[in-house]
């Protein structure tokens, strides 16, 4: 280290050098995160069901899409359970389709075989080509609830 006539150490290169350093290296820190961090899909899928009472026997009319860009073939099922818990069941599923040219749908009509409570929801599945395979659930919609009567 050198010394100044004025009794301080230079630091003015080693310093520079060093504030140069960091900044690259926050830099590169910056885009490492950047790089690591998961870009989001995205996808949306939606499920309407009617009338939200009905009298046994009756039906239920369900319908619903969805798409999601981080699918190339999907299809769209509804799902159904007695009361609210236990098991889903899937009641229909729509035809497999080519994501960004056309979304996935279903539409189905559901007689009421139970009384008490019939719930409804709708899964958007990526599959592996376009006759099928295996399906991935890729997004799920908000439970739906009719009573029967």
């Amino acid at each position: 280290m050198t010394h100044r006539g004025d009794g301080r150490a230079a630091s003015g290169m080693f310093g520079r050098r060093g504030a140069r350093f960091a900044a690259v290296g926050v830099v590169g820190v910056a885009a490492a995160v950047l790089a690591v961090t998961p870009a989001f899909a995205k996808g949306s899928a939606t499920l309407r069901v009617s009338p939200g009472a009905v009298k046994l026997g009756q039906s239920v009319y369900v319908k619903g899409q969805g798409d999601s860009d981080a699918l190339q073939y999907a299809k769209f099922c509804a799902q159904e359970r007695v009361g609210t818990h236990g098991a889903w069941h899937t009641v229909k599923c729509g035809r497999v389709v080519t994501v960004g040219a056309s979304e996935a749908k279903v539409d189905v009509r559901v007689k009421a075989g139970h009384r008490g409570v019939l719930q409804f929801r709708g899964v958007l599945y990526g599959v592996d080509g376009p006759r099928g395979g295996h399906p991935r659930a890729d997004i799920t919609t908000q439970t739906k609830t009719v009573h029967v009567r």
